[in-house]
């Protein structure tokens, strides 16, 4: 039974709010632990983490860059372009692009790339990891369905992490 992912923390709706900047680096070392416990088809020769819009982490993903995890090299990109988006292992949504993740999911359908965010309903429109909030902590959702369907395995770790989903199942929140 997964347990959900709950770090004492309490956020503030201002960005700028030294809590908010908090919450940000705890989820950009939540993606490295999440890039620790998943397994691709094919193992990788480096791991390649995108940030699709602005860089909502305030630089605290920077100190990833260059790092390995699994005995891989982390590089970090940022992009705007839907096409560069299909040499990454994982891509991280910007919430200000919600708008665009129908088409960038529909261009990730095939390929086995992580996909998180944290805009509400993400997990439960197809994404795989969604960061929320539950009683002030940080949370988070894995969508299991969408993660066997891109053929990633998502080691007993990471699932004790996070509160595991099947909205094909359960239907869309």
């Amino acid at each position: 039974m997964a347990v959900p992912l709950m770090l004492g923390l309490c956020t503030s709706t201002y960005a700028t709010d030294p809590l908010q900047l908090h919450a940000q680096e705890i989820k950009a070392g939540l993606l490295y632990n999440f890039l620790k416990y998943t397994e691709w088809p094919a193992p990788p020769s480096s791991m390649t983490v995108c940030v699709f819009g602005e860089d909502p982490f305030e630089g605290y993903l920077q100190p990833m860059a260059g790092r390995s995890v699994n005995r891989v090299e982390i590089m970090l990109r940022f992009t705007y372009a839907i096409a560069e988006t299909g040499t990454c292992n994982l891509v991280f949504v910007n919430a200000a692009e919600k708008k665009q993740w129908p088409e960038l999911q529909k261009f990730l359908a095939d390929k086995s790339i992580l996909t998180v965010s944290d805009f509400e309903g993400f997990a439960a429109s197809g994404g795989m990891i969604e960061f929320g909030k539950k009683e002030a902590h940080i949370s988070a959702d894995l969508n299991m369905d969408a993660t066997i369907a891109a053929h990633l395995h998502v080691q007993e770790r990471l699932l004790k992490l996070v509160t595991v989903i099947h909205p094909s199942v359960e239907g869309v929140k």
